[in-house]
C-alpha cells in the first residue's frame, strides 16, 4: 500500500511549529505511521469517513483524506 502525502493548512502549521521539540518529534513519528493508512486512525467526524479526528503522538488532530491523489491534510492540531 502506498503511503499518503500529508499537507498542513496554515492553522495546522502554526500550531505544528508552537509544539515543543520533544512533541514534534513524537508527533512526526506517529503522522508517518498514520499516513500509511489514515481511515484505520480515529474517528470519522459528524459521520463523514474522509474527515477525522485522532490521537497522533500525544496531538488531538483534525485531518481530511483524499483517497483520490493520496494526500491528508491536516487542518487542526492542539496539545495535550
Amino acid at each position: 500500500m502506498s503511503s499518503y502525502y500529508v499537507q498542513y493548512s496554515n492553522r495546522a502549521r502554526s500550531e505544528y511549529n508552537g509544539l515543543p521539540a520533544n512533541v514534534r518529534r513524537d508527533f512526526d513519528s506517529a503522522v508517518s505511521f498514520m499516513a500509511r493508512n489514515p481511515y484505520a486512525h480515529g474517528a470519522a467526524i459528524r459521520g463523514d469517513k474522509d474527515r477525522r479526528s485522532a490521537c497522533l503522538g500525544g496531538v488531538i488532530t483534525e485531518y481530511e483524506i483524499s483517497s483520490s491523489v493520496l494526500v491528508v491534510t491536516m487542518l487542526k492540531l492542539v496539545s495535550i
